[in-house]
C-alpha cells in the first residue's frame, strides 16, 4: 500500500506544480494580476508540489520521514481541497480542471491519514 501512496504523492506533486503554472485551465499564472486568482495555484507551485515529490519519495523508499511528511502533506490536500471547494461553491465555476484535483486530493489526503492513524494505533 505504501508504494501505491508513493506514486500517487509523487503524481499530485507534478500535477499540482504544472496545473498550477496554468492556474487550473484559467491561463497562465504570470498573465493574471489579481491575487486571489494565482494564490492557491501559487501555494501548489512553492509548497505542495514539491512537498508532495519529497513525501513520495521518502515513502517509496521507506524512510520514516516520509510517513511523517506524508501525514503533514495529506493535511495540506484536504484543507486546500475545502478551499478549492469553498471557491467553487462562492463563484459558481464547476470546471472540471478544479473539480478533479481537489476531489482527488482530498481523497488521497484523507485516506492516507486513515490508512496510517489505523495502522499506527490500530483502531
Amino acid at each position: 500500500m505504501n508504494k501505491i501512496y508513493g506514486i500517487l504523492f509523487i503524481l499530485t506533486g507534478t500535477f499540482a506544480i504544472l496545473g498550477g503554472f496554468y492556474t487550473w485551465g484559467n491561463g497562465s499564472i504570470f498573465s493574471k494580476t489579481e491575487l486571489l486568482t494565482v494564490l492557491i495555484p501559487w501555494a501548489d507551485i512553492v509548497l505542495t508540489g514539491p512537498l508532495s515529490i519529497i513525501t513520495g519519495y521518502g515513502i517509496l523508499n521507506k524512510k520514516n520521514w516520509g510517513e511523517i511528511l506524508g501525514l503533514i502533506t495529506s493535511g495540506i490536500y484536504i484543507f486546500g481541497s475545502v478551499l478549492v471547494f469553498i471557491t467553487i461553491i462562492w463563484n459558481n465555476d464547476y470546471s472540471i480542471f478544479l473539480i478533479i484535483p481537489s476531489i482527488s486530493g482530498f481523497f488521497i489526503g484523507t485516506s492516507f491519514a486513515i490508512f496510517k492513524i489505523r495502522d499506527n494505533f490500530i483502531i
